[in-house]
Order: C-alpha cells, then sequence, then structure tokens
C-alpha cells in the first residue's frame, strides 16, 4: 500500500482557505502593473491614498482543500472597458466601494465592505477556487487600498484610514438596492 501526499515546495504553506491574491494578479506599482508572484518583500505599491507604500512580507499558499468558495470578479464590475482578466477574492475580502446608493443609505462616500456580500449572480460570482493555484497573502507597513487589476482591495485594518466598514448585512442591503 503506498501513500501519496503533494510535495509543496519548501516557501509554500498549505491552508484551508485562500488569502490574498491568486497567481497572475496584477496590482498596479508607482512604475506600472506587476503580477503578484513577481513582488517581494521591501517592493512598493501605489496605495489609493496616493502614498506609496511598502510590502513587509509575502506568503505563498496552496488550497489544502478541493471545493472552496472564492469570489469571481469579471471585468465589467471593475469598471469601464476593463479586460476578462480573471480575479479571483476571498468573500471575507473587504472592497472599497461608492456610489450614490451608498451615500443615500449610509450618508458616506465611500465605504469598505465584504466582497462575498455584495454577490450578484451576474458580475461578482461564488465559484470553486481554481485548484492546484497558489495564492500570495501581502503584508504591508501599514494598512491601505491597493489598486488590484482595477478594483480598490482593502490590506490590513484598513478601517482605520477613514472609510468607514459596512458589515456583511448593510452590504448585502447595499448589493440589494443595485
Amino acid at each position: 500500500m503506498s501513500i501519496v501526499t503533494p510535495i509543496l515546495p519548501v516557501d509554500v504553506e498549505a491552508a484551508p482557505s485562500p488569502r490574498g491574491f491568486v497567481g497572475g494578479t496584477r496590482l498596479m506599482t508607482p512604475s506600472g502593473w506587476r503580477k503578484i508572484e513577481s513582488l517581494q518583500a521591501g517592493d512598493i505599491l501605489s496605495c489609493c491614498k496616493e502614498e506609496p507604500i511598502v510590502i513587509r512580507s509575502i506568503r505563498a499558499i496552496v488550497l489544502s482543500r478541493i471545493g472552496v468558495k472564492v469570489v469571481y470578479v469579471n471585468g465589467k464590475a471593475r469598471g469601464q472597458g476593463r479586460g476578462a482578466e480573471a480575479l479571483y477574492l476571498a468573500p471575507e475580502q473587504m472592497i472599497v466601494v461608492a456610489g450614490d446608493r451608498l451615500a443615500a443609505y449610509f450618508g458616506v462616500e465611500e465605504a469598505l465592505a465584504p466582497i462575498g456580500a455584495l454577490i450578484d449572480g451576474q458580475d461578482l460570482r461564488l465559484v470553486d477556487a481554481p485548484v492546484g493555484e497558489i495564492w500570495y497573502e501581502i503584508e504591508m507597513e501599514e494598512a491601505c487600498a491597493l489598486v488590484v487589476e482595477g478594483l480598490q482591495v482593502a490590506l490590513g485594518d484598513a478601517a482605520r484610514d477613514s472609510r468607514p466598514a459596512l458589515s456583511v448585512a448593510e452590504a448585502r442591503l447595499l448589493a440589494l438596492a443595485a
């Protein structure tokens, strides 16, 4: 009898759920777009506050389970004229939301919301995580919102940077009003 186990590179850890960004995802830097797997500690990313921010560390992760659900964000959800590059995020990932409905319901121009609560079945869909892909979790020197494939994605406790954070219920209300 033989036991087959996956063999992981030394610098990749196994995790039951995704954290960060799947390989191939592009992040905005002061010199343009860079794929997540090309970044390393000490590199600089563009923060939505228009201040560059330094990467403290990056961890490579492979999912230890099959059938884990993630949110697929299509190009239309990222703005007019965006390409159809795949963007997958963990359902609890906080993103920056804005618009008239947010102002009408909550009295603020921008807020953070968990992307999983905004699922609409079209532009934002719950799907199985890509099998065998490496995810990259970034730790920054301070909390910020990064531009990831055209979407503002919060890292760290980004609510501290003057944007209120919506609960799952509040974000779902916002999604249903659309």
